[in-house]
Formats: C-alpha cells, structure tokens, sequence
C-alpha cells in the first residue's frame, strides 16, 4: 500500500518538475525571463532590440561644456607670433584655449587696460545668472524704460521712456548692437533702481571669479571723467568663460542683424559690431569694444571642432586692425 503511494506522489514530482522545467528552459533559471542583453548601456527599442542608432549615442561624445571654475593661467607655450600675423597698435592680448586650460599666446596680459563695452559681458553674467536664481526674473519680464537709461549716451538703440521692453530684447540689443542705454537699464531694474548696488555686485563677482585687476565704474562701459573700467586681459577671459555656459549669450552674440522694436511700423534693424562673427568661421562671441581711452578692442570666442579658443586684443587704432589681427591670431591657435 506504502510502495504503491509513494510510487504515485515519485510520478507527481517528476510530472511537476518537467512542466516548470519545459517553461523555463532550464530548472535553474527564473521563472520571469530575462531582459535582453542591453550592449554598453543603451537604451532598448520597443520591440526589445538594441538598434545602431542607440549604439552611436552612446558612443558619440557629449558635447564640452565649460564649467564654472577659477582659471588659472600658465606660461604662455609661444613667446612671439609668426611673421604674418602683424601686432601693429596691439596693447595687450592673449589666447588661450578654455578647454585645455592653457595659454597659446600673450602680450602684457595682466596689465590693466581700459574696457570699453566689454563691460557689458559682466552686466550680461550678471543678468544670466540672475534668471536662473530669482522667481521674479524671466526673459519674458517687461521692463518700462527709465528717464536715466533715456539720458545714455554713445551706442545706443534710442530707448523711450513711453516705452516697454522684454529683458530678453534689451540683452539682445546690448550684445549685439552694445546698447549702452539698455545696459544701464537692466542694470538698474536687477537693483530696484539702485544703481550704485548693481555696480557693487558688479564688483563682488568680479572678485568671485579672480579677475584682480578688474574695477567696474558703471555697466556700459562709457568713460567717467577721466577714467573709466578696467581689466586685463586675463580676468577678461576669466569672465568669458562664466558667461560662455550660457546657450543665449552666444546664440544673441552671434546674430548678424537683430530687429529691434518688432512689432513697430519702422523696426529698428540692429547690425552685430562683431564681425568676426560673419569673417572667422566658428566664432560664436563675444563682445568688442571702443572709446578713445580704450582703443578698439574686442573679446572673441570660438569653437571649433570641440576645441574653444578665447581671444582678447586691446587698444588697436581702427576696427579694421583689430579684427584682421584676431581673425589671423585664431586661425594661428588652431594649428597649434
């Protein structure tokens, strides 16, 4: 009687045993079958296969962003330029390659030079920065014109104290047309109209960023008196690399025209005052700069093949110096 119970419930296990054992594939696999082996981390399609395209994206590199950082600069690798790139009326320049974090070239680079309108790079940093920080700051956010920003002078876009402007239009219109007006008036609405606080500031994270031989008098970059701001060209490349994480800065920066006043029957059509952005192929900033004090001056970004290169070049006697020198001193970086 025993043997033959035992005999039924042997048949039952080795009947339970081959059932699970055929649904499986094997008796020590898990009863949930295994997701498909997905090759260096990509992403499965629907159908659950891995396709080429997701291979490639895995592979293909990120795109460099630079991060924020304090920059420190070596020695420069090259002491003198070659013979066709002519110096003539050059004050003081470097260039350095951002990601590499090394200077190809410079002249006189930690002396303190007058700026000009590349003042505004900081007003710019500062506005950026800004709108990441505070709720009650978009690009959106309409600012009325001011009778003191109305009062600028030099470069200017003729703001109107009847009228009204997106922070997004006025920055435009400062990196490309350098709007000393709009400047002033950003400036001025950060700081509820307290503009010696927006200068401070100015100052602050100029100090933040170790641009020692840098002071800030104003956000436009027009002389005060007998003076004016100052840098040296390497605080100068230190600030460009804060505001080159900015996808707008150098989108807005490189814009051959911009249309000003959009929507008005006569748009006031605004045309870059960099143009190595139309001459230097790569170039995507970022801001030139001009009074008598200064000279004409620019500080020039560009990227190309994944390498960026900064460029600042001070006190050339024409416009016409100073971007034939900076196009020729980039082409020059690239071969080395």
């Amino acid at each position: 009687m025993y043997k033959k119970i035992f005999g039924i419930v042997l048949i039952i296990h080795l009947v339970v045993f081959a059932y699970f054992g055929l649904r499986s594939g094997s008796p020590n696999t898990e009863s949930e079958p295994r997701p498909p082996i997905n090759p260096i981390g990509s992403e499965v399609s629907q159908n659950g296969e891995t396709t080429e395209d997701d291979i490639l994206r895995e592979i293909a590199p990120e795109p460099e962003v630079l991060a924020p950082r304090i920059v420190e600069f070596s020695e420069a690798l090259n002491d003198s330029l070659p013979a066709n790139i002519n110096p003539e009326g050059l004050d003081s320049g470097i260039l350095f390659e951002a990601n590499a974090n090394r200077v190809i070239w410079e002249k006189n680079s930690r002396k303190p030079v007058r700026i000009a309108s590349m003042t505004k790079m900081m007003m710019a940093l500062l506005a950026f920065e800004d709108v990441e920080k505070r709720d009650d700051l978009s690009m959106d956010t309409v600012i009325k014109v001011s009778n003191a920003a109305f009062r600028i002078g030099g470069s200017q876009v003729w703001l109107d104290p009847r009228e009204s402007f997106s922070l997004e239009e006025l920055l435009i219109s400062v990196m490309v047309k350098s709007a000393n007006d709009s400047s002033y008036l950003i400036g001025e609405y950060i700081e509820n109209g307290d503009m010696g606080q927006f200068i401070d500031r100015m100052n602050s994270r100029a100090a933040e960023l170790n641009m020692a031989d840098t002071e800030f008098l104003n956000a436009h970059g027009l002389p005060e008196g007998a003076t004016g701001n100052t840098a040296s060209c390497q605080d100068l490349v230190r600030l460009a690399i804060a505001l080159y994480r900015f996808d707008k800065a150098l989108e807005w920066a490189s814009i051959p025209t911009y249309k000003f006043r959009a929507e008005a029957e006569e748009p006031t059509i605004l045309a870059n005052h960099n143009r190595l952005v139309l001459t230097t192929d790569g170039v995507n900033g970022l801001k030139t700069g001009y009074t008598k004090a200064a000279g004409f001056c620019v500080t020039a970004t560009c990227e190309r093949d994944g390498r960026i290169l900064i460029a600042v070049t001070t006190g050339f006697g024409s416009s016409k110096q100073r971007d034939s020198f900076t196009k020729a001193l980039l082409e020059w970086g690239y071969s080395q």
